[in-house]
């Protein structure tokens, strides 16, 4: 049985695109934290859940996906095509902004840098950065 359109008035459907969009976004997200671990040396998600939680949980998800995607057809919302290039570099870009903020001087809110870890500090963190600025797109 084919679901009937409703025309949303031009504001409304971009709203319910906007919305739908972004529980889509989280619903990816959630997703990948059920199924891959995430462990890395600053940041690490330990799993707390029991596996048949999970499998619940990830059942629910493509029943949710689905469901978001039956709304999606029925008010006719649409769909934002997204580059990945442009994921890459805004992410890219995030990092970048992170760690400039993170510089000796622009410390200050937290009280003078200490001078002698200063250079040093700098230094790693422009490693950090030299490395990240490989990532192409």
């Amino acid at each position: 049985m084919k679901t009937e359109k409703i025309k949303l008035p031009e504001n409304h459907r971009r709203s319910l695109t906007s919305a739908l969009m972004t529980v889509e976004q989280m619903l990816f997200d959630l997703e990948a934290s059920l199924k891959y671990q995430q462990k890395g040396c600053c940041y690490e998600i330990e799993n707390d859940l029991a596996d048949d939680v999970i499998k619940n949980d990830l059942e629910i998800i493509r029943e949710a996906r689905s469901r978001l995607c039956k709304l999606s057809e029925k008010y006719d919302s649409g769909k934002y095509i997204q580059n990945l290039s442009k994921i890459v570099n805004a992410r890219k870009t995030r990092i970048w902004e992170v760690l400039m903020d993170m510089k000796p001087r622009k410390q200050k809110g937290f009280g003078e840098f200490p001078k002698e870890l200063a250079k040093e500090y700098e230094r790693d963190l422009d490693e950090l950065l030299s490395v990240t600025e490989k990532i192409i797109y």
